[in-house]
């Protein structure tokens, strides 16, 4: 059990006047005392943070926690406890970079610890059911809520307040857990491992929005960014400005990501004017395929540590997105 902090472990501060983090990994453990009957639970304390506040090198610090965590023999699986704010990016950072066979599971909770209902508990057991079934082996890093198991590159957080607070983008939950157990309908797809030490976090992503301008272009390139991911909309599209800028990042060596802003699906060829998804790649733009902007983001702070050379950062995306 790996505890990073979140609403899972937040309990209410009187002199800031709301929740924090401030339960330990071990709390969380002992409040879960049917845990003893699943399996021998280790505890290790990453951080005690909420997720909003997660930055970078905490997050891929976390890599080499669970590396270290996972290489021992007698370990199973690993159960991450984190806020449900960032999740989704730290789970799919772990996919991306961790490269065991071992499970591991992000769990964490939409109700504070010090509630008189908490859900966190229930989540706690149940991914630790996730982490220590053998069939849970070799699908990579998931995410369990609400007794719903997601793969960390598909799982979005589609509400800030109901239990089952995480949904796939494209396709569905590859999984169930209850009482009785944890169930797998399918395997993740798409998953791709790069081997890196370090990730290059200086990434952007970049809205459209009616009537947006080419400011935050401008911005990303006087700050010598390392990338820029753009939401567009529709199939891809953006419009004037948003297109003159990605086509100066481009021309200033700026990696661009085209994608969506939508929840779901992926950009596609078809309009032809000067702005449109079609446009953008013949500038050297690269389709996130079926990634969200933010998990596009991720893959390619990763993806910029391996390489910076334009096919295979193409190619590691139509790995990866599709």
């Amino acid at each position: 059990m790996v505890g990073t902090g979140g609403t899972i472990a937040s309990r209410y501060d009187k002199k800031i006047g709301g929740h924090v983090s401030a339960a330990t990994a071990q709390d969380l453990v002992a409040a879960v005392p049917e845990l003893s009957g699943i399996a021998d639970i280790e505890v290790v304390e990453h951080s005690n943070i909420n997720s909003a506040l997660m930055d970078t090198p905490t997050a891929f610090g976390l890599r080499d926690t669970l590396r270290r965590v996972l290489a021992d023999d007698g370990v199973t699986g690993a159960v991450v406890t984190h806020g449900t704010a960032t999740l989704e990016e730290s789970a799919y950072l772990m996919d991306l970079t961790v490269g065991s066979d071992k499970p591991v599971v992000f769990t964490g909770a939409q109700r504070n610890a010090d509630e008189k209902d908490p859900d966190g508990p229930r989540n706690i057991l149940y991914a630790a059911m996730i982490a220590s079934d053998p069939e849970a082996r070799g699908r990579g890093v998931m995410v369990s809520l609400g007794s719903q198991i997601h793969a960390a590159r598909d799982v979005t957080k589609i509400n800030p307040e109901v239990l089952t607070c995480f949904g796939a983008r494209d396709g569905g939950p590859i999984g169930a857990v209850s009482k009785y157990g944890a169930s797998f309908f399918s395997m993740p797809q798409r998953r791709v491992h790069l081997e890196v030490d370090h990730v290059c976090e200086n990434v952007h992503i970049i809205k459209m929005g009616q009537g947006g301008n080419d400011l935050l272009f401008r911005a990303c390139i006087a700050g010598k960014v390392d990338g820029i991911v753009i939401e567009g909309t529709g199939g891809g599209n953006v419009n004037g400005p948003f297109y003159e800028g990605a086509c100066a990042a481009l021309e200033a060596g700026i990696p661009v990501i085209a994608g969506l802003r939508l929840s779901s699906g992926a950009p596609h060829l078809g309009k032809g004017y000067p702005g449109s998804f079609q446009s953008l790649l013949a500038k050297g733009a690269i389709s996130s395929g079926y990634l969200s902007g933010i998990k596009a983001r991720i893959l390619l702070m990763v993806a910029l540590a391996s390489t910076n050379d334009h096919e295979q950062l193409k190619a590691i995306f139509k790995a990866a997105g599709g």
